[in-house]
Formats: C-alpha cells, sequence, structure tokens
C-alpha cells in the first residue's frame, strides 16, 4: 500500500498533465505556465528550501506554488541555487535546468526541473516527475518487503 501523500501527489500530476488536453475543448488555452510565471515559481521553490521551508506548498505565492522533490523532503539542506537555463520541453510545461548546493550532504550537482500549471503551478525535480509519468513502472521511494502482483 502506497503512502496517501504519494498517491495525492500522483492525482495532482495526473490532473496537471491532463489540463492541456481538455485546454483545446472550450476551456482557458493557456494551460501550460508561461516562462517568467514558471521560473518565478522555481525560483520561489528552491528559495523556500533555501530558507529551511518544507516542500509541499510554498507559503506567500500567489499564484499559489507547490512543491514536490524527494532529496528536499528527505532532509537534504540546500545552501545555494542558479538556474542555468531554460530547456526545450512539451508545451504542457517548462523545464529548466538548475545548479544546487547543497550543505547536507555538501555537494554541487545540476538537475532538471518541470513546471506546470497555472494555479497552483506545480514544479517537480525531473526524478520524481518522471516517477510520476510513469506511475506503476516508476521506482518505489520507500523501502518496502514485497510489491503486490498485478493480475493479467
Amino acid at each position: 500500500m502506497r503512502p496517501i501523500h504519494d498517491t495525492a501527489w500522483r492525482l495532482i500530476l495526473g490532473a496537471g498533465l491532463l489540463l492541456p488536453l481538455g485546454a483545446g475543448c472550450g476551456g482557458d488555452s493557456a494551460a501550460a505556465p508561461t516562462g517568467d510565471a514558471a521560473r518565478a515559481a522555481l525560483d520561489a521553490a528552491l528559495t523556500a528550501w533555501s530558507k529551511g521551508a518544507k516542500p509541499g506548498e510554498v507559503p506567500g505565492t500567489e499564484p499559489k506554488v507547490m512543491v514536490h522533490d524527494t532529496p528536499w523532503s528527505q532532509g537534504q539542506q540546500l545552501a545555494s541555487f542558479e538556474i542555468l537555463k531554460e530547456d526545450e520541453g512539451a508545451a504542457a510545461e517548462k523545464q529548466f535546468t538548475v545548479r544546487l548546493t547543497l550543505s547536507k550532504p555538501e555537494r554541487t550537482e545540476e538537475t532538471r526541473y518541470h513546471v506546470l500549471g497555472v494555479n497552483p503551478l506545480m514544479v517537480f525535480r525531473d526524478e520524481d516527475y518522471q516517477r510520476n509519468i510513469n506511475m506503476e513502472n516508476g521506482p518505489s521511494l520507500h523501502k518496502s518487503g514485497r510489491r503486490g502482483r498485478r493480475s493479467p
């Protein structure tokens, strides 16, 4: 059985990925964030992390910013960051390459972040994004005994 927060994030991501599909059906065609809004959301999320905030809803953001970053939620601490560039991505999202300088554990790394939606803006570390779009085939975040078998 998966923890409730994993299931909730999968539902949020699923809804975020389906929003652009429904956008052409009479809805708001701006279901993807603008580059400026996506960069601001990512900056707000990483600034909050560097100040010791918890992942999830980033306080004081409008539109609301939600962030899912497993290393952050597992206690890694961010000393500083630099958004290096906006990458080419799907029309429904914006992707950024970011250099993270961690203080716990001490190291520097480059990773990709995905930003989806309009309100809320959802920020995902690449590994979390990939795990969620694969849903059933993604690696587990938790060490567990056995996984249930699928019926054919």
